[in-house]
């Protein structure tokens, strides 16, 4: 059996990794739809139906994610309960790449912004969505969105 990554994992290697520098904070539109498409124990992750569209060829979407415990933010003494961010997919090499990801204090993404990354198209790092794992939900959810998918 393959060892799932746990989302909390990646997004602390993805921050690490991607500078924050000149991030505009983004307040999420009144207007999203929110369709839960992965839960585990630990997580629950969210599509924004709304934000589906297609970008330098490839599919991207708003992914809410609210998690069951307190994640580790990269910033010191501080951790998060929701993160909003804005995915890439390869749904051919069913692969999920971070564009912006906004982590907040408290869950539905509520309280104080605790964590800030973005990435440029060139500099977007790429993980593996496996099957039966939240980020293969979530791909497999955008990717059967999209025209011929």
């Amino acid at each position: 059996m393959l060892i799932r990554k746990t989302l909390s994992a990646v997004v602390a290697a993805l921050a690490l990794t991607i500078p924050a520098a000149a991030v505009q904070a983004q307040e999420a539109a009144p207007t999203e739809k929110w369709q839960s498409v992965a839960r585990t124990d630990h997580q629950e992750a969210f599509v924004n139906t709304s934000s589906i569209k297609t970008v330098n060829g490839q599919p991207e979407a708003r992914v809410k994610q609210n998690f069951a415990q307190p994640q580790p933010s990269a910033k010191k003494d501080k951790s998060y309960l929701s993160t909003r961010s804005t995915y890439r997919f390869d749904c051919a090499q069913r692969r999920v790449g971070m564009k912006e990801l906004r982590a907040y204090a408290a869950a539905d993404l509520k309280g104080d912004v605790v964590q800030k990354a973005t990435s440029s198209d060139k500099n977007v790092m790429w993980v593996d969505a496996q099957k039966a794992t939240v980020f293969g939900e979530v791909l497999d959810y955008v990717c059967g969105r999209m025209p011929g998918g």
